[in-house]
């Protein structure tokens, strides 16, 4: 019988591309977005994250007509980047609304659906930006820090259900998120050269990334494991750096982060 996809934000970047690799492996994909997307064998669902009642009735439909949810990818997102101090706080819930909070709305939506069926595969797409805190991208950098401690504790509720959680952690990848990643409009004067140097490295390095096909495949990889490991790094070096900061004092790293980033003050 074959397996029940759905994945958020699946009308652009690593959702449509794996998308497409789950269509082509013969799963029945069904994509969630708030924009309309053509993609053979993908059944669109057109809904927002943040919405908790639409939220609850794509799922009850999907449920309705295939009987079952084997997978849920949670990949709907966004980026914000500028000083915290220049930071507008509606901004900030915005970003804590689709990144954190709408993971959370569409898991609580599918887990009775997989306890009942004692079986379940919840993937969180979450960035090597909550292993290392990225200055001027910090909001970006926390929503993924907290999407990766919130697969933990799920994990460990659910696991005597037969529900298997994973927090999947991209480095650089080359997709339109560059492009899509909303700036403070009204940024102060006394940071605006750092933040200008500061995502032109971000930029540079994520046109300069891994493709997007990369990152599918090895996202196919943990679904069809047995077991999903509680988190998975996406690019080689990324491991290595991880592997560090386990080793390396947290000043010292959170330093190098700063050199490569934050620049100094200018004179």
């Amino acid at each position: 019988m074959k397996q029940v996809v759905i994945i958020t934000g699946a009308s652009s970047g690593i959702g449509y591309d794996l998308a497409k690799k789950l269509v082509s492996k013969d799963y029945i994909v069904y994509g969630i977005s708030r924009s309309s997307f053509e993609l053979n064998g993908v059944k669109h669902l057109k809904g927002d994250v943040t919405n908790e009642e639409q939220i609850n009735e794509l799922i009850n439909g999907v449920i309705e007509k295939e009987g079952k949810i084997d997978i849920l990818i949670n990949n709907a997102g966004m980026g914000i980047s500028g000083s915290i101090e220049a930071s507008k706080l509606e901004d900030v819930k915005k970003i804590f609304d689709v990144n954190f909070n709408g993971a959370f709305i569409t898991i609580k939506a599918v887990l009775p659906h997989m306890r009942k069926q004692s079986f379940g595969k919840i993937i969180n797409i979450g960035s090597v930006a909550s292993e290392f805190a990225i200055p001027f991208q910090a909001f970006y950098s926390a929503t993924k820090a907290a999407l990766k401690t919130f697969g933990e504790a799920l994990d460990n509720e659910v696991s005597p259900y037969g529900i298997n959680v994973c927090t999947i952690l991209p480095g650089d990848i080359k997709t339109n998120f560059t492009k899509n990643r909303n700036k403070n409009i009204d940024e102060l004067k006394v940071y605006e050269n750092r933040v200008s140097k500061s995502i032109g490295v971000m930029e540079k390095d994520e046109q300069k990334g891994m493709p997007v096909s990369y990152s599918s495949k090895v996202i196919y990889r943990v679904i069809k494991k047995k077991k999903m490991p509680l988190t998975k790094t996406i690019g080689n070096e990324y491991k290595v750096l991880i592997f560090l900061k386990r080793l390396l004092p947290l000043k010292l790293i959170n330093k190098i982060v700063g050199n490569i980033y934050a620049f100094k003050k200018e004179k």
